[in-house]
């Protein structure tokens, strides 16, 4: 399902934005995330009574000045009403949120998943070293998996021994290699063997725009390929914090949330 989820996001989005990425990586992240502030301003916009919502933020403006002027005569009977009233309007703006966050959560969902897929990493150039992992199941560990050899694409190496390793939290067979490859329009196809059986899913996509899918298993699951490559850092210096929160999302958020406030002004959406 993932691998479908990525493939519709892809093709959604690949033709909108492809040319985005023959940009600098920074240049294309703020330009995402404008669009994406773009987006959440024109939903809103649209999707909202914005002459309530101006009326309702007045009133919450003017209602704060009462409360300052109760609370500074002492008068907290007033006090309370005010602050019940503040509620009270608090909940007619809540009541306007619903349409434009449910309208928002599809394509934010498929942009993200997309800048996952295009940003989350540095496609490799030619003659860059990148590790490829062949999984197996446990019983695997000890045993031979070979790399068939292709033209233009060396390696450390075309067998290699299967060691335990924990994938994606589970235990499982792995065998690697660090390979070089000639840049190509074309993807190297990446076929391992390991006792009888054949495993032709695996990717790498060397000197392009987009990086290879970093993930592929067979149909049950039980084999599998890792294309490991040079994760995107915002300024090359910016963190992540595990699987949730890569450093491309970091970035991403960190420009976006400002992005979106200074939009809604401009363009005078409450």
């Amino acid at each position: 399902m993932l691998e479908l989820w990525d493939i519709l996001c892809n093709g959604i989005f690949d033709p909108l934005l492809g040319w985005l990425l023959a940009l600098n990586w920074t240049a294309t992240l703020i330009v995402v995330a404008l669009g994406t502030g773009l987006i959440l301003a024109g939903i809103r916009k649209f999707t909202t009574n914005q002459d309530l919502l101006r009326r309702i933020a007045d009133d919450k403006k003017r209602l704060k000045e009462l409360v300052r002027e109760a609370k500074s005569a002492g008068d907290k009977e007033a006090q309370k009403r005010m602050r019940q009233t503040v509620a009270l309007v608090g909940l007619k703006a809540l009541a306007q949120e619903g349409k434009p966050l449910l309208l928002t959560i599809l394509p934010i969902a498929i942009l993200a998943t997309w800048c996952y897929n295009r940003l989350g990493y540095h496609p490799p150039r030619a003659g860059e070293p990148v590790q490829v992992a062949f999984y197996g199941p446990l019983s695997a560990v000890g045993e031979t998996v070979t790399l068939l050899p292709q033209e233009h694409m060396t390696a450390d190496g075309w067998v290699k021994l299967a060691r335990q390793e924990s994938v994606r939290g589970q235990p499982a067979a792995a065998a690697t290699w660090t390979v070089r490859a000639a840049a190509g329009d074309k993807p190297y196809r990446l076929v391992f063997r390991w006792r009888d059986e054949t495993f032709a899913r695996g990717e790498l996509l060397v000197g392009g725009r987009t990086c290879s899918p970093r993930f592929v298993t067979d149909e049950e699951g039980k084999l599998g390929c890792e294309v490991r490559l040079r994760e995107a850092r915002p300024l090359g210096i910016v963190p992540g914090w595990g699987e949730t929160f890569p450093p491309w999302l970091v970035g991403y958020l960190a420009l976006v949330i400002p992005a979106a406030v200074v939009i809604k002004r401009v363009l005078c959406v409450a």
